[in-house]
């Protein structure tokens, strides 16, 4: 559920707020912006391949700096694009994050979230906590911006992604054929989505 059912996206773009630690909570994960703290533990999983990028992630040493300045500039938290991070309810320990940009695709008056997700804690996979995490973003997507879709796109041979975003109700719309470079090699790209008539937050 939303901390707070009203307002919930001017919370998240009042710098105040942000320091006072306004949150979206769920039942194991909440979504909270990021702190500067944080960035030492977001720096440790890019320190080898597994953690910040993955195993369908391009590898890119710039990485790491381009968050910090990202950070810098607006901590990561726009009208228009945000980064979240993903904290376990049990420890409040962060174990990843989610992210969304407006798309403005075909043209800048049908604008729509893109997502993004990881888990970079490489202990805390295959726990279900990512599937939560997504959930929980498009709730708030969904509750604050007059869109009627929500996309999300991954390497086709992601299967772990494609399956928690098939079990939250997107579906594969088309496949961007050699659309992204990694590892030596062009890969595919799977396009999701989910309208806001399809959405159904899982129990």
């Amino acid at each position: 559920m939303l901390s707070s059912t009203h307002g919930i996206k001017e919370q998240f773009l009042s710098s105040g707020l942000i320091q006072s630690g306004a949150m979206i909570e769920g039942t194991r994960v909440n979504l909270r912006p990021v702190r500067e703290e944080d960035l030492a533990t977001m720096e440790s999983w890019g320190q080898g391949r597994a953690g910040l990028w993955g195993s369908y992630q391009r590898f890119q040493l710039d990485h790491l700096a381009r968050l910090q300045e990202a950070f810098a500039k607006d901590r990561m938290l726009t009208r228009d694009s945000g980064l979240l991070l993903i904290e376990r309810r049990e420890d409040r320990r962060v174990v990843g994050l989610v992210r969304y940009a407006l798309a403005s695709y075909p043209d800048a008056d049908s604008r729509y979230p893109d997502i993004g997700f990881l888990i970079g804690d490489v202990g805390a996979r295959g726990q279900g906590l990512a599937r939560e995490a997504v959930a929980l973003l498009v709730d708030y997507l969904f509750a604050g911006y007059p869109t009627e879709r929500i996309a999300a796109s991954t390497d086709i041979e992601n299967e772990p992604a494609r399956r928690l975003l098939e079990a939250l109700g997107f579906r594969l719309e088309g496949i961007l054929r050699r659309a992204y470079f990694r590892d030596g090699r062009w890969s595919d790209l799977g396009l999701y989505s989910v309208l806001r008539s399809e959405w159904k937050k899982p129990a």
